[in-house]
């Protein structure tokens, strides 16, 4: 009897990247969404193809797809029932409904559930802010990294960058089998690793992309000014995960060149404005901009390019950005003191962040 899946989410993620991932392991895959005419389309068409942009490799064709639609609970439940594999890609503020919806039921075996999100300890946290004690159900937590770019929705293909890379806790079982893509890590490391490195250098670059007026990420790669702020800021970023954990310079300095690599690439199109939306989340306390120049401050390194992005955010406005004029109303117009003290917990620490990052 094949193995079954059901994953939640089929947009770009859970179709470009997820889907073809669970066939490669052998799974039948059923996927569910909210958007009824993007589940219509799926079971009508029953495939579509993932391409790979910049790339020579070819496309990879995804067939015998079925879909259900979120409101189609008894479906949903008679197929959970059955299944050996749930998982997600519907964004962190929803994988709870998801586990809302299984975590009560009569499990007929033993499934495990990953949560493909960007967030930390998606699947783990999920389960215990629901306080789930199904002990059929295995939570599994998981480092995903794929740049998928907007795209149009009038087809089921996608368009994807070739990199990909999934990285399973190494505490917990690996469900699907270990490939160029798919590994087992420390997870707290390499959850840093990627939101500090890919993350929050993908920020600083669409903040100062932006204040240089740029539309595209790819085009500060193409202009010798831009390009020397990259080289600041990325090795600002590179030694931050140097001092916590001390792993070989060479590795880090390959993942770095690998992340530089990938955002150059003209043909990914991808969008500065999408990349700096909702700044309240991604330049808060512990997050992948405050987190790494914390360790920087606190070890007298350069903080010259995080710097500059703070200045930028602070002196320029950018009122089409998604969340940017409330962030500037709540956070930014109370000033810099308020910033460190209030807004990144450094009322002890005061001082130090005011002499290296100004008022």
């Amino acid at each position: 009897m094949p193995k079954t899946a059901l994953h939640f989410g089929a947009g770009n993620i859970g179709r470009g990247f997820i889907t073809p991932i669970l066939q490669e392991n052998g799974y039948e895959v059923a996927l569910v969404d909210v958007d009824s005419d993007l589940v219509n389309k799926l079971n009508t068409e029953k495939k579509y193809s993932v391409n790979f942009i910049g790339s020579s490799k070819e496309s990879t064709r995804v067939s015998n797809i079925k879909a259900l639609n979120l409101s189609d609970s008894s479906k949903i439940q008679s197929l959970i029932s059955n299944c050996d594999f749930v998982s997600t890609s519907v964004g962190p503020q929803y994988v709870n409904s998801v586990l809302d919806l299984i975590s009560n039921l009569d499990l007929l075996k033993s499934i495990n559930f990953v949560a493909f999100e960007n967030k930390y300890r998606a699947s783990t946290t999920a389960k215990n802010e629901l306080d789930i004690n199904n002990k059929n159900i295995t939570f599994i937590d998981v480092v995903i990294d794929k740049i998928v770019p907007l795209q149009s929705k009038d087809s089921l293909d996608v368009y994807v960058e070739e990199y990909g890379s999934i990285v399973f806790d190494k505490e917990g079982p690996l469900p699907l089998k270990p490939s160029d893509v798919i590994k087992q890590g420390e997870y707290d490391y390499e959850f840093k690793k990627k939101l500090w490195m890919l993350n929050g250098l993908h920020l600083c670059l669409a903040y100062y992309g932006l204040s240089e007026k740029y539309e595209y990420m790819h085009e500060l790669y193409q202009n010798d000014a831009s390009k020397a702020f990259i080289d600041q800021i990325s090795l600002e970023i590179l030694e931050s995960l140097f001092l916590l954990d001390k792993e070989e310079i060479e590795e880090l300095t390959k993942f770095k060149n690998t992340i530089n690599d990938r955002f150059s690439n003209p043909e990914i199109k991808d969008q500065l404005f999408r990349v700096a939306r909702n700044p309240a989340i991604k330049f808060s306390y512990n997050e992948r901009f405050q987190e790494p120049l914390d360790i920087l401050i606190n070890n007298d390194k350069s903080v010259a390019g995080f710097k500059k992005v703070l200045n930028i955010i602070f002196n320029l406005s950018f009122g089409d950005i998604e969340g940017f004029n409330d962030f500037k109303k709540e956070v930014l117009d109370l000033g810099r003191s308020n910033f460190y003290k209030n807004f990144w917990n450094q009322d002890k620490n005061y001082e130090k962040y005011l002499n290296m990052l100004g008022d």
